[in-house]
């Protein structure tokens, strides 16, 4: 199981002289299980949000009590094969490299468990050895023994993962620790930014192994980048492409530990090299504990370390809007009250205007617009219904006009001058209007071709003949004599098919049922 850990470091010098920014982190309540409420509020709103967590520290407690009702319980295991790993999470400035590495006087996480892990194989068969090492732009580097090449995590014949080139010092005693440690810490990754004067640009592990003639075991602690908001740290450059690769592998590694809570059939150990080098000790029988350090004056990075240390553990919830007092919903008539402001104001005209405007029978919706309120399946089935009467229509113009047109013309005309009286009798119902763009596609398609898309050859010529002579066709070769033989095909085409489409409108325009 991952145990969740909330620590909120003491006020700075600099915010403590402030009074005037309360703090933004208060504890609720205890829960049987163990479990705490925290309550996380805005200084400058009403916001607020609820998590619960496995433990709460606040400002009063020291490193040693963290250490003592979490950690300790892990060195145990270590003496029977059990990896541990603990995290200390947070934004930057919110006292992560303090609760893992302390000061003199008090000293943090990781001097606190060399010291009992050495205390506890005084006597026996076991040896010691540790390892320091940093993730910097998801690249491994070993702090105590440089080398040119990264470090590799390769997996060996076993399926156990090794980390090729890095290097396991073995201690004896605390000067010795303490003497390897502060070379490693020396050499690690830091910079100035726009939030820490000194900020740790990477992740720092230390490994402490732990084995005898039968088990090996491994502890690591782990002192995690601070999460940035670039924003407020203005930072550029190469800052922002760290900035950048830290935020990533934090995420990566709370995707990590929700699967594993999960029990997820994958686990994306390799989205980021942290969590590969870390897969032997994330996951089975393994035990982690993440603390969660936060700022007690930045609201907003408080809240983005909760929900991720929520998301990586069981106790996601979100107590606030049981906590909000519920307002009484009142009905309000905003007309009412408009028509008061523009009174008190003088406005009387506006105020008339305004009384025909929000009355029912003085606005109406208009009917394109009503029309479009309506649901797509309405719409749909009225278009269609429109089509449909639209084509009856059609249906009974054009059955209306062979009628007549058999009844008054029973024999075929053979003078050219009531040839052309024929073509010129089209019913009304069937010529398209310029300024109609209402009409329907049924109506446009059975309209017959303008008279400027195509030049007759002979107008004059007999009906029999008007299929046989595709129009202009007596003119392209005249038009385009240097054209290939495929232009002249497709021009002769083009006014082939121009051609029949004219006389079969009109052919539909007068024939008979």
């Amino acid at each position: 199981p991952v145990r969740v850990v909330l620590r909120v470091r003491p006020l700075l010098p600099s915010e403590a002289s402030s009074a005037a920014v309360p703090p933004c982190v208060c504890l609720i309540g205890d829960h049987p299980g163990g479990e705490v409420t925290v309550q996380l509020k805005d200084q400058h709103t009403s916001r607020s949000e609820c998590y619960k967590v496995d433990a709460y520290f606040g400002k009063e407690d020291r490193v040693s009590d963290v250490f003592d009702q979490e950690v300790s319980a892990l060195i145990p295991g270590i003496f029977e094969g059990i990896n541990a790993t603990v995290f200390a999470y947070g934004a930057t400035g919110s006292g992560k490299t303090y609760t893992m590495q302390g000061s003199e006087d008090l000293p943090g996480l990781i001097p606190l468990s060399v010291a009992t892990i050495l205390a506890r194989c005084t006597g026996t068969w076991c040896s010691v050895e540790i390892s320091y090492y940093e993730v910097y732009m998801e690249r491994c580097y070993d702090l105590l023994e440089p080398k040119a090449k990264e470090i590799m995590a390769l997996d060996d014949k076993f399926g156990n993962l090794q980390l090729k080139g890095l290097a396991w010092v073995p201690v004896r005693s605390m000067e010795e620790f303490q003497e390897v440690y502060s070379i490693g810490v020396q050499r690690r990754k830091a910079a100035h930014t726009g939030l820490n004067d000194v900020s740790s640009r990477s992740h720092a592990v230390l490994s402490i192994r732990v084995s005898n003639d039968t088990v090996k075991g491994k502890l690591n602690l782990i002192d995690l980048a601070g999460n940035e908001d670039n924003r407020r740290a203005c930072n550029e450059g190469i800052r922002l492409q760290e900035s950048s690769k830290i935020n990533s592998s934090l995420f990566a590694l709370s995707n990590v530990i929700s699967a594993l809570k999960k029990n997820e059939s994958r686990v994306p150990y390799r989205e980021s090299r942290l969590t590969r080098i870390l897969q032997d000790s994330l996951g089975g029988n393994s035990r982690a504990v993440m603390i969660a350090c936060l700022n007690p004056v930045v609201y907003q990075e408080a809240v983005h370390t909760l929900s991720m240390a929520a998301r990586s553990g069981h106790m996601v919830t979100n107590m606030a809007s049981a906590s909000k007092e519920h307002t009484p919903k009142v009905k309000v008539d905003m007309e009412a009250k408009l028509q008061l402001w523009l009174e008190s104001r003088g406005k009387t005209k506006s105020t008339q205007r305004m009384n025909g405007l929000l009355s029912p029978t003085g606005w109406r919706t208009p009917s394109s617009m009503s029309h479009m309120k309506q649901p797509l399946s309405a719409r749909v089935s009225g278009r269609a219904k429109a089509m449909d009467q639209d084509g009856a229509k059609i249906k009974k113009v054009l059955f209306d006009s062979a009628v007549h047109t058999t009844a008054e013309n029973t024999t075929r005309p053979s003078s050219r001058d009531e040839v052309k009286t024929t073509k010129k009798e089209v019913p009304p119902s069937l010529t398209p209007c310029k300024e109609d763009k209402s009409e329907s596609p049924l109506r446009k398609a059975l309209s017959p071709i303008p008279s400027n898309m195509m030049t007759p050859c002979n107008v004059n010529c007999p009906p029999s003949l008007e299929l046989k002579t595709p129009i202009g066709a007596c003119h392209i070769v005249e038009k385009n004599p240097d054209g290939t033989p495929l232009d002249k095909f497709n021009a002769l085409g083009s006014n082939l098919k121009e051609s029949l489409i004219q006389q079969y409108l009109e052919f539909l325009n007068v024939a008979n049922k």
